[in-house]
Formats: structure tokens, C-alpha cells, sequence
């Protein structure tokens, strides 16, 4: 687990789902989540998603999410994957986790805070 003061404590994950990018698609495309937190997640995509764009994770243990690209990274020359930053419309703990960190409870007054990723590995 790392720790990010406005974020929550972000936990290292494998998690795939799928990813509907595109409304007008029949089905979701393959993702992998790797880092998660409260407020959204660090996903692993085979093409780069406009930032801004809404998304639709499915496949989640508690069901489906909506979510907004705030960051796409490519992570491979040649552009095989990139690093998708996405954040929750709902803050929560749709990832499952059973016992999460005390830093997780959400204010539910309080706004989204949207997350942002740096390129840079071990940044927290």
C-alpha cells in the first residue's frame, strides 16, 4: 500500500474489468486496474482515452461505475498500453476490499476529489 494524504491510503491491485469507452459499443473492452483508492484508480488499457472522457467500469465486485479520464500515460514505446488515471463519479469502496484503510471513510458532503497519476513510478 502507498499513501496519498488527499486521496486515501492507494493499494496495489490486479483486478481485471471491463471498460466501456464508448457508449454506442456492444460490449466492454478488456482493462486491468492496478491501483485503487476510494476516490478512483490507476487502470491498465491497450489505447490512450481522451481525458475528460466518461467511462463505465464493469465487471467491479459491487457492479458497475462511472468515472472521468483525468490522465492517459503511455507506459510502452510503441504505445502497446497506456496508464489510464480515472475518477469515480461516487467516491467508495466499489473495489471490494474487505477491510479497508481507516483513511477510506468518506465525508459524504464533501466533493469528489479528482486523482491524478504521475509518469514517474513510486510517486505517491
Amino acid at each position: 500500500m502507498t499513501s496519498a494524504k488527499r486521496n486515501g491510503t492507494r493499494i496495489n491491485c490486479e483486478m481485471p474489468v471491463g471498460l466501456r469507452v464508448d457508449s454506442f459499443l456492444t460490449s466492454a473492452e478488456k482493462c486491468v486496474v492496478i491501483l485503487v483508492n476510494p476516490q478512483g484508480c490507476a487502470a491498465r488499457f491497450h489505447r490512450p482515452v481522451e481525458i475528460g472522457a466518461t467511462v463505465q467500469l464493469e465487471g467491479l465486485p459491487t457492479g458497475c461505475a462511472t468515472a472521468r479520464v483525468v490522465n492517459c500515460v503511455s507506459v510502452m514505446e510503441g504505445g502497446k498500453f497506456w496508464l489510464l488515471g480515472l475518477a469515480l463519479d461516487e467516491p467508495g469502496n466499489i473495489w471490494g476490499i474487505a477491510m479497508p484503510p481507516e483513511d477510506w471513510r468518506l465525508d459524504v458532503s464533501a466533493s469528489p476529489i479528482a486523482m491524478s497519476f504521475s509518469a514517474r513510478a513510486g510517486r505517491s
